[in-house]
């Protein structure tokens, strides 16, 4: 009996300390319940015990303690989940919430959270739905949050048209709701709203004494990075990087933040500025940031980690990522095409051809990938079979495409392409046959139905086949009988293999009467500028010229209206003839001979020997003795010395006359091309 005033005020001090949240000393009072002999199985101080361990943030702790304890695992069901929750075990959380059989608004709520953490919007719309039908009380406004929140995530992430379906008022609201106009690509109303969020947001914290403009910068971030990434939609890139860049300065504590804002920035970088956007990378994967994105959004920063490494040619850690993804991702064909373009990079076009079409073989069992779509990987297979030159193969590729093939652009591609192979016409116009028959099969409009068949008969009437256009011509007719134009086109058809048809057809062909009913001359003449303004111009200019055109009286005056006008200042300037080149001679004729080269030109006599080369100076010294007697006059005979000519002597004229004028001496001649060499001496620069 001595023991139970014991307990009572261990009860009371605990409860005295819950109510003044004070749980670190709630959770010693309770541990003292639990330790006594007769509280060692008491559930309540258990309970208390695990709340205050909740309100700490001590989930690792308090989840241990419901595991290892087994009077409380059935009862708190609730808050084992919620700390798995908080742990970041979502799967796990929504297997303890399965246990449940009667949930009450806790647990609802709880489960609805999980629901969008794990990317199940629907499930968790319909929860949520259901609370704001059963649930008014103080939290109605934070499920009104919540329930826009997945509205957003519906719309962005997952192409679904749903309505909010009540006024939003918070700047979360707000933020929630151009999420989801975003979704519905209605971004300039996004933008507004965003604008509007960030002022309500600052209004909000305007007036709390606790709140730093750091704290309040660090809320507005979030809508931010929402606001230029609507203008990144709109095309306006510099404005969102500036705001991306500001954002990842502030060093927000977010980590999910910085991904989304790094990601953005490297994605309008593309494969331009690779150094910035590996810098940027390192944000996206730091440690804990996959447990604050979504699964859309970590996908989506998967493929620009993929196209980063493969233009950055990082080609070991991009096919490293690529097998990853293609585990992670299975449902995506994105992995399969960067590594195609990879392939393709490393000049390896063969490569990625024969890599897709095994993608394409093996993912073709429906047990496998049920309902597995390969449009893009067969488009990016055309596009390299094209390149190769495999144009049959690139025919039947698009052929295998299923309904896709019979729009006008494949048709119109498949026409092209069986043309080019030896001019192959019959399979071409199979191709126009098939698709004007699926065209009707499939109730597609007039518009479409008739554009193929005037093509298909223009196609064959360029290939001469009449006969063939004829037929499609008459089908159009029978859906537009009142079409002159098709009227006009089959009876030039038929005119080629069957003329008495086509005289029977011309009788239908209305008059020109009636054909001119609906033309507008008036509108003819104003288009006539455009059609032909060069024509237009010169009769505008020819009309102005003869109504201004002056009479001439006998006077020698032009009268014109009122005033006389002198005929010298009417008559036109004459044009100078152009001046005659600078060194031009009048009669000059050129050398027929100029383009020969000179040596084969007749008047050309060779080149003048050097007579300054002599046998003087040859060889070594005294190797040449007889050479010296050629410059010794002493062995000259006498009859050479005799005929040589009187030199003038000094003081007297070449002619005779005496006089002071000195000989004046020969100039060198300077070689064409060639500058004079003037020999001087080198200065020194001083010292030795």
């Amino acid at each position: 009996m001595a023991a139970t005033p014991n307990l009572t005020a261990l009860y009371g001090e605990l409860n005295k300390f819950i109510h003044v949240s004070d749980y670190k000393q709630a959770l010693k009072a309770a541990n003292k319940i639990i330790h006594t002999k007769e509280g060692k199985e008491d559930v309540e101080a258990m309970h208390c015990k695990v709340v205050c361990m909740i309100q700490m943030s001590h989930f690792a702790d308090a989840l241990k303690f419901i595991e290892t304890t087994p009077e409380i695992q059935e009862l708190l069901i609730f808050e084992k989940a919620y700390c798995q929750y908080r742990l970041l075990k979502t799967d796990e959380a929504l297997e303890t919430l399965k246990y449940v059989k009667n949930p009450d608004i806790r647990t609802l709520e709880l489960k609805a959270q999980v629901l969008y953490k794990l990317g199940n919007y629907q499930e968790s719309l319909k929860i949520y739905k259901q609370l704001m039908k059963e649930c008014t009380d103080d939290y109605e406004e934070e499920r009104m949050t919540n329930l826009s929140a997945v509205h957003a995530a519906l719309s962005a992430f997952e192409n679904v048209e749903t309505e909010i379906g009540f006024k939003v008022e918070s700047y979360e609201q707000l933020y929630n709701k151009a999420c989801w106009l975003l979704g519905r690509n209605r971004v300039e109303e996004a933008q507004k709203i965003l604008e509007d969020a960030e002022t309500a947001c600052r209004e909000v914290f305007a007036d709390d004494p606790d709140m730093t403009e750091e704290d309040v910068e660090a809320e507005v971030s979030v809508i931010k990075v929402q606001l230029a990434y609507a203008m990144q939609l709109q095309g306006k890139l510099d404005e969102a990087l500036v705001i991306y860049n500001q954002v990842i300065r502030s060093r927000p504590t977010d980590l999910g933040l910085v991904a989304v804002a790094s990601n953005n920035i490297i994605s309008i970088n593309k494969d331009q500025n690779v150094f910035d956007s590996r810098k940027k990378m390192k944000a996206t994967v730091a440690a804990g940031v996959e447990n604050k994105l979504v699964p859309v959004q970590r996908k989506k920063i998967d493929f620009n980690r993929a196209l980063l490494f493969m233009y950055s040619n990082q080609w070991e850690a991009c096919r490293k990522l690529l097998k990853m993804m293609q585990r992670e991702y299975q449902d995506s064909d994105i992995p399969c095409l960067i590594q195609a373009a990879q392939l393709c990079r490393e000049k390896n076009a063969n490569k990625a051809i024969e890599y897709l079409k095994s993608y394409i073989t093996e993912h073709s069992d429906p047990d496998l990938s049920p309902k597995f779509d390969f449009t893009n990987i067969k488009l990016a297979l055309i596009q390299l079979l094209l390149g190769q030159g495999e144009l049959q193969q690139a025919c039947d590729q698009i052929e295998s495409l299923g309904e896709m093939c019979f729009t006008p652009g494949m048709v119109s591609c498949l026409v092209a392409l069986h043309n080019a192979q030896a001019h192959d016409a019959q399979n071409a116009i199979s191709v126009f046959t098939r698709a004007i028959e699926w065209h009707k099969s499939n109730k597609s409009s007039q518009a479409t139905l008739t554009n193929l068949m005037w093509e298909c008969s223009q196609f064959c009437l360029d290939h001469h086949k009449p006969k063939d256009a004829a037929e499609v011509l008459e089908a159009i007719l029978r859906i537009d009988p009142k079409n002159v134009k098709v009227l006009a086109k089959l009876i030039y058809s038929y005119s080629q293999f069957n003329t008495s048809k086509a005289h029977q057809l011309s009788d239908d062909l209305p008059s020109l009467a009636e054909l001119s009913v609906t033309v507008d001359v008036d509108e003819l003449e104003r288009n006539a500028s455009r059609l032909a303004p060069r024509y237009v111009k010169k009769q505008k200019e020819k009309k102005e010229a003869n109504e201004s055109a002056p009479t001439q009286t006998k006077t020698g005056v032009v009268s014109e209206g009122s005033t006389n006008v002198d005929l010298k200042k009417i008559k036109k300037k004459k044009k100078k003839k152009n001046p005659a080149p600078k060194n031009f001679i009048a009669g000059y004729t050129a050398d027929p001979e100029r383009w020969l080269p000179l040596r084969e030109r007749s008047y050309y006599k060779g080149r003048r020997k050097d007579r300054r080369k002599g046998g003087v100076g040859k060889g070594t010294q005294g190797s040449h003795f007889g050479s010296s007697d050629n410059y010794d006059m002493s062995h000259k005979p006498a009859s050479a010395t005799a005929q040589a000519p009187n030199s003038p002597k000094p003081g007297s004229d070449a002619s005779g006359s005496q006089g002071n004028t000195p000989i004046s001496s020969p100039k060198p001649t300077q070689v064409r091309g060639k500058k004079p060499i003037n020999k001087k001496k080198k200065k020194g620069k001083g010292g030795w």
